[in-house]
């Protein structure tokens, strides 16, 4: 049988685009597709504004009466019960053969999974975004594919090693990222001896901010920068931010609520050709290969050790380890991503390769109230 192309995706997101996964799993995938494969797209987000109303009502009409020739329907983590899901339901059931249900956090952990169990059960095709959440999801449906977040590349990439080694953090601040920096990461920097730049993108709350420069105030050759008003639909700014970096962290606690996150951050790093220290659980390993790429620690010794040899590393072995994080995209860039979704489209019915597996500045300033650093 010829395998046909995908011509046209009607995506329902959950939320709209403050959240990373409509920005990484939608909206840049699709830009990609319609610049670089001919993809064609609606992009629906749920909202009151006369707007989105009627973008909803005329995109979900076309798809449940009139989809396009070789069309895919995608409903991304929609977990409640109100109108719109209950209208996506509907679609579902009609239009089952071209549906494919998104997910890739942990939603079904934190609040009633009835919606995720339908959407799981009903779509033709689940994606999920860790091995994890398709473990899960299996005894709902047997075409449960990982399919890993991509990452948009603007070739955006290091160029030069800072003169303070500059360590960097990005993502939101909340309960299990912050317990996990705590857990490895700022304990292995009161280690150091010597001058470090620790930037954490991400911290919107004025006490948690103090809180972390109150950590450190014993320590003046650590310098805190906490940037603010990020624009965080401005997808080039972040990825100028990160490629200031030396070394990016991705930390995760051992709970089931984030051994199910799809190891963003380090894809990120990567990305901009920053090798990444994580920890050691499965999404990191996924995207991280030991002394290849980045490291993976166990513990704050560890963490410190790795951030030690990262800085007395000589050029030639830096950049080679920069260069490897960037060839790493490979594995996790947009391209990859609608190769699988052409796969599944067209009946594959085994588990598919996980996306997401690897082949082979100025001077510190210091004052004795240890201020905020602000960019």
């Amino acid at each position: 049988m010829e395998k046909e192309k995908i011509n046209h995706i009607y995506w329902f997101a959950y939320y709209n685009l403050d959240s990373p996964s409509v920005r990484y799993r939608a909206k840049y995938p699709l830009e990609f597709a319609k610049v670089n494969l001919g993809i064609s797209s609606n992009l629906i987000i749920p909202g009151y504004s006369p707007n989105r109303l009627l973008g909803f009502i005329v995109s979900y009409f076309i798809a449940m009466f009139f989809p396009k020739k070789n069309s895919l329907i995608v409903i991304q983590r929609v977990s409640s019960n109100f109108i719109f899901s209950n209208l996506l339901k509907i679609l579902v059931i009609i239009r089952r053969e071209l549906t494919i249900y998104d997910l890739d956090d942990a939603d079904y952990l934190d609040r009633d999974p009835k919606t995720i169990h339908f959407f799981a059960r009903n779509c033709n095709y689940v994606f999920a975004g860790s091995p994890e959440i398709a473990k899960y999801l299996e005894k709902f449906n047997k075409k449960v594919f990982h399919t890993t977040s991509p990452t948009p590349d603007y070739d955006i990439v290091k160029r030069e090693r800072n003169s303070v080694f500059t360590i960097g953090w990005i993502g939101g601040f909340g309960w299990g990222h912050k317990a996990s920096l705590y857990k490895y990461l700022f304990p292995a920097l009161k280690e150091l001896k010597f001058n470090c730049r620790l930037i954490m993108i991400g911290i919107p709350l004025e006490s948690d901010q103090l809180e972390l420069v109150e950590f450190f105030k014993e320590h003046e050759n650590i310098e805190v920068v906490i940037p603010r008003n990020i624009n965080w639909k401005d997808e080039g700014s972040i990825q100028k931010m990160i490629a200031w970096f030396d070394v990016g962290i991705a930390t995760l606690l051992n709970h089931p609520i984030q051994l199910a996150k799809s190891g963003i951050k380090a894809k990120q790093y990567m990305n901009n050709g920053i090798p990444v220290i994580c920890n050691d659980l499965p999404e990191n390993k996924n995207v991280v290969i030991n002394g290849y790429n980045g490291f993976i620690c166990n513990s704050v010794s560890e963490f410190s050790e790795r951030l030690i040899e990262l800085r007395n590393m000589n050029d030639d072995l830096y950049w080679k380890h920069s260069k490897n994080a960037r060839a790493s995209i490979q594995d996790f860039n947009h391209s990859r991503y609608f190769e699988e979704l052409e796969k599944i489209k067209n009946g594959a019915q085994k588990s598919l390769k996980n996306i997401g597996q690897l082949s082979v500045s100025a001077p510190i300033q210091h004052t004795t109230e240890k201020p905020i650093k602000h960019i």
